[in-house]
């Protein structure tokens, strides 16, 4: 049984029936490595299981909320097909646990939300982004590949790829104003005031009867048929890092 006191990236904080997940790696701009995803993965195994917990809250701070996967991390993939394997199964893993997780999830973003760091925020059931909150891929200008599937079911199919493929330096990155205008954010919040609006923007959503959320939360999940698609789709992704290992071995 996993100890909170255990964590080393992460603090959680409950408030009846919230908990607040706080990605804590600051020096790495909270980086989303291996040990922060099964932090994470720990995380909501033990928040599932809290029967007194209904909406669990994402936070980073106000400076990032994530810059995305570690890059060491995925540059290792890349020149070893043991990390590579490695990394497959961790994020197929973390990906899972974030679709199949069964309560309400808010992502209370401030300052940069990046390549998995935006997948994060766009995985969670609900967003509320400060006005200096930035999203964007930087990592497809490196070769890597995003998730894709979560941002169509947001967007549509074409404007997904537009942000996928256009958002990929601090040029180009989106703002909050762009991204509530395409409905990626579902509210706009004072800078140093977003984790207070997703804190009650839950207690309002709380006040709902449980059973009522648990469908709505199951509806989504059987109309999107979210595992399978995701599972297909960083299938294909992590095909692509050996490909990129191939090339980089020489094959």
């Amino acid at each position: 049984m996993i100890k909170l006191t255990d964590f080393k990236f992460l603090r959680l904080e409950k408030k009846g029936k919230i908990c607040i997940i706080l990605l804590n790696r600051p020096e790495k701009k909270n980086a989303l490595n291996g040990a922060l995803r099964q932090e994470i993965i720990d995380a909501l195994d033990h928040l599932k299981e809290d029967k007194r917990i209904r909406t669990v809250i994402f936070y980073g701070g106000e400076d990032f909320f994530s810059t995305g996967f570690d890059k060491d991390e995925v540059q290792a993939s890349i020149s070893s097909p043991e990390k590579a394997n490695e990394l497959k199964d961790s994020s197929l893993l973390f990906h899972k646990k974030l679709f199949e997780f069964p309560k309400l999830t808010i992502a209370a973003i401030s300052g940069y939300a990046l390549g998995g760091g935006f997948d994060l925020a766009v995985l969670c059931h609900l967003r509320i982004a400060s006005k200096n909150a930035v999203f964007g891929h930087p990592e497809i200008a490196f070769g890597a590949c995003p998730l894709f599937f979560s941002y169509m079911s947001l967007v549509g199919r074409g404007k997904a790829l537009e942000i996928l493929l256009n958002t990929t330096n601090r040029n180009s990155f989106m703002n909050a104003q762009e991204a509530l205008k395409l409905n990626i954010i579902n509210k706009i919040a004072e800078n140093g005031t977003v984790l207070e609006n997703a804190v009650s923007m839950a207690n309002q959503i709380n006040k709902s009867p449980k059973m009522t959320i648990t469908t709505l939360i199951n509806v989504i999940k059987a109309f999107f048929d979210q595992y399978k698609a995701y599972e297909n789709e960083i299938k294909v992704i992590m095909n692509n890092l050996t490909i990129l290992n191939d090339q980089n071995m020489g094959g």
